[in-house]
């Protein structure tokens, strides 16, 4: 259950065996339904989440519409940031859209972890570092791509995502109705 979060970290800093044992005491297994709420809004986020399988995405609602703000998968950290960050209430909602197995960890252990490793602290400072790089180039496509770019860049930089995630949530991924992805994916198979 451990091995793709540890080869993720062997990946970008070298660990040892204490690094892993460290690993497998502060992450517990959780294997989590399709349509689960992980996190709720209004609520402090309490765990982050490292996906082993599945799919998940955070959300809010807006006048009665829920609003897809991000997807992940395997091999991804995902939660409430700022809410797990700072311990303030969540403006959103963490919602497997499949089944998934994931590991997560309270924010108090952590803490824990990165004080006690000088290698996890370095590891999440470089996922924190990509997670703001993605984060940016998200915001930069959403103002200067296309609808149909956007959806296009998704079929090429994450196919498996349009496999297993359903249209109405790919769609507010990229900011349309799921009427215009409907259009858009006509004229491309066309």
């Amino acid at each position: 259950m451990y091995t793709k979060l540890l080869e993720l970290v062997a990946e970008i800093i070298a660990i040892d065996n204490s690094d892993v044992i460290l690993v497998e005491n502060f992450f517990e297994p959780v294997s989590c339904s399709k349509g689960e709420i992980l996190e709720n809004e209004s609520k402090v986020a309490r765990y982050l989440y490292f996906i082993n399988s599945g799919f998940i995405r955070v959300f809010y609602n807006q006048n009665g519409n829920q609003v897809t703000t991000h997807i992940n998968c395997p091999s991804g950290f995902i939660t409430s940031f700022n809410s797990f960050a700072t311990g303030t209430p969540a403006v959103d909602n963490i919602e497997c859209i499949t089944a998934c197995e994931v590991l997560r960890i309270t924010k108090k252990d952590f803490d824990v972890l990165c004080n006690k490793s000088q290698k996890w602290a370095d590891f999440a400072r470089i996922i924190y570092e990509k997670s703001l790089i993605y984060n940016e180039q998200r915001t930069n496509d959403i103002v200067a791509l296309s609808a149909e770019q956007r959806y296009l860049k998704i079929v090429k930089d994450n196919p498996a995502m349009i496999q297993n995630v359903p249209l109405q949530y790919i769609a507010s991924f990229i900011g349309i109705k799921p009427e215009s992805l409907s259009r858009i994916r006509k004229q491309i198979i066309s």
